[in-house]
């Protein structure tokens, strides 16, 4: 009876405890990625694509003959379903060709239709993709039948490029690798003043931390695109006030300032452009200014290339209506002959994605409208040396550290740290999750490929959601 009693008072408690270190896994995990799992991902393109059903065995698939030699971007779209630990941990899969081998991660419990990303099987150093690819499922498993989709690679050659970020860093998270030693001009459209660390710990109490979020912000935006071979003088900032682009687009005729004006004004701000043409400014601004000021960047680069960000799938305000202003200055213009590129850094309920370690290989953004989201899609691969160049690019910019505290704490201050550690370790999912320095020195950046009706066109879908939220 004794024994009984005991065994179950053990069984009990070790359930207990099993409990305790299942929730202590999952939860950190939830709340980065708020999405659920079990979905199916879609991604409609109303352009050219090529595709070829695709038969999944337990070793993997044979590429089917007479691909050529062109450089794809490639997916094969096929369902996976978690195993237990992958609820636990993050699933993956491991691509084999020849001498290629990486992996791509997906968020935990990732069951329904999936992208996987097969386009460094077909880079121009490789010439063609033939022959047997291996797939190894880290804790997840594939189903037999697959679609391979292949698209084209758009035309960048040695175009000019202009890329325009909303924030200072946005350039570098989003394009390094395409601007990277290119006829680039990247132009950044805020001051970022209301973003960035928190710079209390610092500063002194009398200062203002917007003041040196603005400074810091825009030195590095007219600064960092130099480590990716852009000449000073192609790096500009537009010092629009962070956080008002949707506001001033509602009222093209209200004054807007910046939030830091009173103590460092806009004029301050864009005499950090070498640019001329750039350095001028009043410290009101509205929206056809903001428009004007595209026009004019883009009659002097002349770019056959366009980087922007979607404005329907990256959803941060700032982000839709660069893309809106963007539209209205190309209207009616020699410039709606360029091709354009578009990018998202901000998608809702995924601040963790991509998924996995620095080096893993990104695919598409989590989507599961199917109506059409570009002409085509274009996975651009990094050398090694970008990817290096980048991750410092991204670690210079002041918006994206974290600034240690040295300081002694107190014993509350030490418990919180520990606290903080041991969630970290027991969910696997870091200090920092939404780091950007795991997130964005990837080996590849992907964009989404659209003609100016296309962009036209998402932007009118986006102003129309925007109106219904």
């Amino acid at each position: 009876m004794a024994f009984s009693l005991w065994l179950g008072a053990f069984t009990g408690a070790a359930a207990f405890l099993l409990c305790i270190a299942l929730w202590l896994r999952t939860r950190p995990h939830r709340t980065v990625f708020r999405l659920p799992p079990r979905r199916d991902d879609c991604f409609a393109c109303r352009g050219q694509q090529k595709t070829f059903p695709i038969s999944v065995d337990a070793n993997g698939f044979d590429l089917p003959a007479g691909l050529g030699s062109c450089e794809h971007t490639a997916f094969l779209v096929m369902r996976v379903r978690s195993t237990p630990m992958g609820r636990l941990v993050d699933p993956f899969v491991e691509v084999c060709h020849g001498e290629v081998t990486y992996r791509q991660y997906f968020e935990r419990g990732a069951a329904g239709r999936r992208h996987l990303n097969l386009s460094p099987l077909f880079t121009e150093r490789r010439q063609s993709a033939v022959g047997r690819v291996g797939l190894c499922g880290g804790s997840i498993r594939l189903e037999r039948d697959a679609t391979l989709v292949l698209f084209d690679p758009p035309p960048i050659g040695d175009a000019p490029i202009v890329v325009l970020a909303p924030h200072p860093d946005d350039a570098e998270i989003a394009a390094f690798g395409i601007y990277h030693g290119q006829r680039s001009w990247v132009a950044t459209i805020t001051a970022g003043e209301m973003g960035g660390v928190d710079l209390s710990r610092i500063i002194s109490s009398g200062e203002s931390t917007i003041r040196w979020n603005a400074f810091l912000r825009v030195w590095d935006s007219v600064t960092i695109p130099q480590l990716g071979e852009v000449p000073a003088e192609q790096c500009l900032n537009l010092v629009y006030p962070d956080t008002q682009l949707r506001t001033m687009h509602e009222h093209v005729n209200r004054p807007a300032r910046i939030a830091c004006d009173e103590i460092l004004s806009r004029r301050t701000l864009r005499l950090q452009n070498r640019a001329p043409e750039f350095q001028g400014a009043d410290s009101e601004c509205t929206w056809m200014d903001l428009v004007d000021d595209l026009r004019r960047l883009l009659d002097k680069a002349k770019p056959g290339i366009v980087v922007c960000p979607h404005p329907l799938i990256d959803e941060h305000p700032d982000h839709v209506f660069t893309a809106v202003a963007l539209n209205e200055a190309i209207r009616d213009s020699a410039h709606a002959n360029a091709l354009f590129l578009l990018y998202a850094v901000h998608r809702r309920g995924t601040p963790v994605y991509p998924c996995g370690p620095a080096d893993a290989v990104v695919s598409l953004p989590p989507w599961t409208e199917e109506t059409w989201l570009a002409d085509s899609v274009y996975s651009h691969q990094l050398a090694p040396q970008v990817r290096t160049a980048k991750f410092f690019a991204i670690e210079a910019a002041h918006g994206l550290r974290a600034f240690a505290d040295d300081e002694p704490k107190s014993v509350r201050q030490a418990f919180s740290a520990v606290k903080r550690e041991v969630s970290a370790l027991f969910g696997g999912v870091g200090l920092r999750p939404t780091s950007f320095l795991r997130r964005a020195p990837r080996p590849n950046e992907i964009f989404f490929v659209a003609s100016a009706g296309a962009l036209s066109e998402l932007v009118e879908r986006a102003l129309a959601k925007d109106g219904r939220s």
